[in-house]
């Protein structure tokens, strides 16, 4: 029976078997969506994504040229469409454990098992509008919250989303994937991001600390130099050009500071430690007050001071 409240609402379908994409496009319309776009070609289902925006993307996992999966991926990452949020499921012909996890992670909001009947494909859409899962972030993943028995995350963790499936469906504005709303959306997974990263720098200099005093513990130390080295770009990538643009200096500054100790090989001095200890929490005290104070200001031309000391010092004895 078709439901017509769905109506308003759009899908894009990708599935490179004819008779297949034929039926579930049936199968979708007769449940009661108004527009579904049926693709073949997985660089039409590109290219649709990111040309126009849709309710829900059903994709097969299976593609000539391309991977389903992936696409999903770059969508939550806003690489690909202008709706990261965009409810997602992937259908499976492949059920083997390490396939599904792999579908899981792009971020998708629900995998279902081909062949895949209406009833089936009915029951995924009702759960996406009546009760979709708050997506959480973390350092390479943005997407439904999975977790079971939520552990290791701060309270609050998880956030609602623009849902403009649920919007039109129920008649919902509040939950309408808007320009304004997924702004304002990408701004919080944003500023998670930053927070999650500089946490991170803190973590990762604090364990360099740790490696330091020896030695016999250069391979582990490179390592997690090598670690540090990758999240502080990830951050400078991540607050080039926002309000967060002046504590680059200082992630400039830790990027020659590590580089300095990665080459030497040496127990660290005393100036490095007390560098190592500092520049990570000041770039997460800025990142953490976007509008800085006066003394806030001050401690980072302090700083600032201390890293160009320390660049003379080691140009002076390569």
């Amino acid at each position: 029976m078709v439901n017509y409240s769905y109506q308003p609402a759009t899908v894009l379908l990708y599935d490179p078997d004819p008779a297949l994409r034929h039926n579930t496009r049936s199968a979708l319309l007769n449940i009661g969506f108004g527009e579904v776009v049926a693709i073949q070609e997985y660089s039409e289902f590109i290219e649709k994504t990111s040309a126009k925006e849709f309710d829900l993307v059903l994709a097969d996992s299976r593609a000539v040229g391309g991977d389903p999966v992936e696409a999903v991926r770059k969508i939550r990452r806003h690489a690909i469409g202008n709706n990261p949020f965009v409810n997602v499921i992937v259908s499976l012909w492949d059920t083997a454990p390490e396939t599904v996890t792999n579908a899981l992670n792009s971020g998708a909001d629900d995998i279902i098992s081909r062949p895949m009947s209406r009833t089936h494909i009915l029951e995924r859409v009702v759960r996406l509008v009546r009760d979709r899962k708050p997506f959480i972030v973390t350092p390479d993943y943005l997407g439904p919250d999975r977790r079971q028995v939520p552990r290791g995350y701060p309270q609050g963790s998880a956030m609602v989303v623009p849902n403009s499936l649920q919007a039109k469906i129920e008649n919902r504005p509040e939950f309408a994937a808007t320009p304004e709303t997924i702004e304002a959306a990408m701004k919080a997974v944003n500023d998670r991001k930053i927070s999650i990263f500089t946490e991170q720098l803190i973590r990762l200099s604090s364990a360099i600390l740790l490696l330091s005093d020896t030695n016999d513990s250069h391979g582990d130390r490179e390592n997690v130099v090598q670690a540090l080295c990758q999240i502080n770009d990830r951050l400078a990538s991540r607050i080039s050009g926002t309000a967060l643009t002046p504590v680059l200096s200082l992630c400039e500054g830790l990027s020659d500071l590590l580089e300095n100790i990665r080459k030497s090989h040496k127990i660290l001095d005393e100036q490095e430690k007390e560098l190592l200890k500092q520049i990570p929490y000041a770039i997460h005290k800025g990142c953490k007050e976007v509008q800085r104070s006066a003394s806030l200001a001050f401690d980072i031309r302090d700083l600032s001071a201390d890293l160009q000391n320390h660049r003379r010092f080691s140009r002076s004895s390569a």
